[in-house]
């Protein structure tokens, strides 16, 4: 194992091998021709409301129908093809979701291909949202980079809904009836045990009232006096 181990760590630093390699990203990129790619721009966006972007990488003989040439709407761009195309798409602000519905990876070989990325966009929230589809090459099947558009980015501003101007409203009335049932409800309490402390302290002070005052005496009849009569 150490000789295979020894073997490996040597072909990996020839330069014949090396040599070799950048001959062969060489290759592949001279292969490369143009390309478009066209896709949707987000409009309207709205709170709680999936959107849909889509975006095709074709080579340059693809040809269009008149429904697509008709898509004023689509936005396009020019680059290099020919190879293993991967697409992304990234979202921030507005609590934005991007969920992808098709490879990240896809085959553009030839000036007639044609590949098709989808994904949903999703904002939670009102603001400023922004989207960036990146276009990369790579080299066959790995992770080596033949070429990389830089990002296309759309800006847009999320507005709101009536159901989540309702929601929103009955979120912070709820909120509001929280906060006051917690002020009434200590409201009361104190009401309470200053009720119940001055309930105590008068049963005291009738308690020792009590205590303090004298018992009282009872008056004894007085003894009747005989009067006596003068013998003659």
């Amino acid at each position: 194992m150490l000789a295979a181990s020894c073997g490996s760590r040597s072909s990996d630093s020839d330069p014949d091998s090396q040599a070799h390699y950048q001959q062969e990203i060489i290759k592949s990129r001279k292969k490369m021709f143009q390309g478009e790619i066209r896709y949707t721009p987000l409009r309207g966006a709205r709170v709680g409301q999936s959107l849909e972007v889509r975006a095709e990488v074709e080579g340059f003989r693809v040809a269009q129908s008149q429904g697509e040439r008709a898509e004023a709407e689509r936005r396009t761009g020019k680059l290099l093809v020919g190879t293993l195309i991967g697409v992304k798409l990234r979202c921030s602000g507005a609590g934005a979701t991007c969920t992808a519905l098709s490879s990240e990876r896809q085959n553009v070989l030839t000036p007639d291909d044609r590949a098709t990325w989808r994904w949903m966009v999703r904002p939670s929230s009102t603001g400023q949202m922004m989207v960036a589809l990146t276009v990369t090459a790579y080299h066959r099947d790995t992770d080596n980079v033949l070429f990389e558009q830089p990002p296309y980015v759309e800006r847009v501003s999320v507005g709101t809904t009536t159901a989540h101007t309702a929601q929103s409203a009955k979120d912070d009335m709820g909120e509001v009836l929280a906060v006051l049932g917690a002020v009434l409800g200590l409201g009361v309490a104190y009401v309470t045990i200053d009720e119940f402390r001055g309930r105590r302290s008068g049963r005291k002070g009738e308690t020792g009232a009590k205590k303090k005052s004298p018992p009282r005496r009872t008056r004894q009849p007085s003894p009747s006096r005989v009067r006596r009569r003068n013998r003659p």
